[in-house]
């Protein structure tokens, strides 16, 4: 596979060949990467829960349709993780001030503290395993930071 990145002027700047057996391990690696720092949880809240508790960390106060639209599920979908966050009490549902009909979803201090503990599970997850790796397999793994920051920017060209 080619792949090439335009600058502003609609001139190619780079081209790239990659052979389809590493797109191919590099898409299962980064897949099986990101599924097992998910797992790194020590209370057993489901994905969907814990994916829902860091959106809320990241755009709080929130109302439940924005929450299902950044989560790509339906409202009904979001009603039901929250009453189960709410529950545990995890998060706090008050009347939107500007809306007497919507609500605002918001985490609390327990909601907090869990979602920094789910961080701290997978941070010494991670840590461990790096520790597995030698001296130039990890400084060939940060020195790829950058690129794969820019993988995941959704501002770069399609």
């Amino acid at each position: 596979m080619t792949t090439t990145t335009r600058g502003s002027s609609g001139a190619a700047k780079h081209e790239h060949t990659v052979r389809r057996e590493d797109l191919t391990r590099l898409r299962m690696t980064l897949g099986r990467l990101g599924r097992v720092l998910r797992q790194q949880n020590d209370d057993g809240l489901s994905y969907a829960l814990i994916s829902l508790l860091f959106n809320i960390g990241r755009s709080q106060p929130v109302s439940a349709g924005e929450l299902a639209a950044s989560e790509g599920v339906s409202p009904p979908s979001v009603t039901r993780s929250l009453n189960r966050l709410i529950e545990l009490g995890f998060v706090s549902r008050t009347a939107d001030p500007a809306d007497r009909r919507a609500a605002l979803i918001e985490l609390t201090p327990s909601g907090e503290r869990e979602r920094e503990q789910v961080l701290k599970s997978r941070e010494v997850w991670l840590e461990e395993h790096l520790g597995r790796l030698n001296a130039k397999e990890l400084k060939t793994l940060l020195a790829a930071l950058p690129a794969l920051e820019r993988l995941c920017d959704p501002e770069l060209p399609r």
